[in-house]
């Protein structure tokens, strides 16, 4: 894809509070782990699941509604379950998992049901000692289209050194839905790894990205593309990049132009704890690109973001970012330029009781007609309790509102939403299988 705020979000995130220090008996029920010691070889098996009901005062109609219809408040009902596997040693690493969910709204004149389920893996091997190879895969199919995962999302909690990660379930079921509209993506990676000197590397890879719409096949999109980015860390806070790479999206409509994006990119690397505040962590990158429609010139956009952590006492972290994006998201009739700011606050008041809450704003334009009007305002708020170790009760609110210029869409999405929702349920935490041992 172009650069989508999602991935800049996610490497915008300092490294989340899961990862510090030792959260208790309780932490691996809340995603809360320390992290794993180096040169451990670890493999773990587990199971997480969720039931849950919520209040929401926009209940989207099944998918074949008129356009018309109004939407209506009312209670809906949602189940969950993943497997996740996760093999770490010096030289193979491998993180397998798929899951599904069931939601059910009941509405007038009649309930109806949704499924979605996903699957994912990623693999990386080291070849030689100069040489790695990665590669990823992921699938996902949805009763309901969600753009806000590539515009004006807020922050999302990366825990890099454990495989299962639950905060996908900290929002309720189509959290962040616009309409039911079947759609399935299919995202692959493949990378190859160089270390040129001890310090200075190169990454080359391409990359497929597919999504389709089951009952509107002629918005189906796939974009294709190729990276590769040198990067020297000449100090542990401090290092430079230059990346290189194309992107082609490819729109099934016969009415719709194809785009091209390149990215050159040279820039500066910065993440520093401060010396005056203990535990302050500043980060920023930056980065460019230009988007070309049928042979143009193309628009040029300097792109980037800069983000602030606080951690403190054991297990709490605030964190802040700003982000500069283009991207192309499937059912927009252009690239879009957004800026995003995002906040948020977590940490557990007790070994059992965990707290979070997250804020987000984002404004965009499109690329080639610079028609504005694109905006999002994004907040949550949850509050686990552990009734034992393996299992939580939870209880959270989620409120989003949006605008975008109605012929902005491709789709049959409204042009504008505001949405309220109460939610509260449990969450299980099955461990399979752990086991860790030195490495060879």
């Amino acid at each position: 894809m172009i650069i989508r705020v999602c991935l800049a979000a996610a490497l915008l995130t300092p490294a989340a509070a899961t990862a510090q220090g030792n959260p208790g008996p309780y932490g691996k029920l809340f995603g809360r782990a320390p992290a794993s010691s180096a040169g451990q070889e670890h493999t773990a098996v587990e199971v997480r699941a969720s039931i849950g009901a919520s209040y929401d005062d926009a209940l989207l109609a099944p998918e074949g509604s008129p356009a018309d219809t109004p939407s209506q408040s009312g209670v809906s009902g949602d189940g969950s379950m993943f497997v996740s596997l996760d093999h770490r040693s010096s030289v193979f690493s491998v993180s397998l998992s798929g899951g599904a969910g069931r939601g059910e709204y009941f509405t007038q004149p009649s309930s109806y049901g949704t499924n979605q389920y996903f699957a994912n893996a990623l693999v990386s091997a080291k070849l030689t000692t100069r040489f790695e190879a990665r590669a990823a895969a992921g699938y996902t199919h949805s009763p309901a289209y969600q753009f806000f995962s590539g515009f004006g999302h807020g922050p999302i909690s990366q825990d890099n050194d454990n495989a299962v990660n639950p905060d996908y379930a900290e929002l309720p079921f189509n959290a962040y839905a616009s309409q039911m509209l079947e759609n399935d993506n299919l995202v692959a990676t493949a990378s190859l790894i160089a270390r040129i000197t001890e310090k200075s590397s190169l990454d080359l890879s391409v990359t497929h990205n597919q999504t389709k719409f089951a009952q509107q096949p002629d918005d189906d999109v796939t974009i294709r593309g190729y990276r590769g980015t040198w990067q020297w860390p000449f100090r542990r806070d401090l290092g430079v990049h230059a990346s290189y790479g194309q992107d082609h999206v490819d729109l099934r409509a016969p009415d719709r132009l194809d785009y091209d994006s390149t990215l050159i990119d040279v820039g500066v690397d910065f993440n520093r704890a401060f010396s005056v505040a203990r535990r302050t962590t500043l980060a920023f990158n930056t980065s460019t690109g230009l988007v070309k429609q049928n042979g143009s010139e193309g628009e040029f956009r300097i792109n980037g973001g800069v983000s602030l952590a606080k951690f403190f006492r054991r297990t709490w972290n605030a964190s802040a970012q700003f982000a500069r994006a283009t991207s192309f998201i499937p059912g927009f009739t252009e690239p879009l330029y957004s800026d995003t700011f995002s906040a948020g606050l977590g940490g557990m008041f007790s070994r059992r009781i965990e707290f979070t809450v997250m804020a987000s704003a984002s404004r965009g334009q499109s690329v080639f007609s610079d028609a504005s009007g694109f905006a999002t305002y994004t907040g949550s708020s949850q509050l686990s309790f552990a009734l034992g170790r393996h299992i939580s009760a939870y209880g959270s609110y989620f409120t989003y509102w949006y605008e975008v210029p109605v012929d902005a869409f491709t789709l049959t999405v409204p042009g504008t939403m505001a949405r309220q929702v109460v939610s509260a349920g449990l969450r299980f935490y099955l461990p399979v299988y752990n086991k860790e041992r030195p490495g060879l």
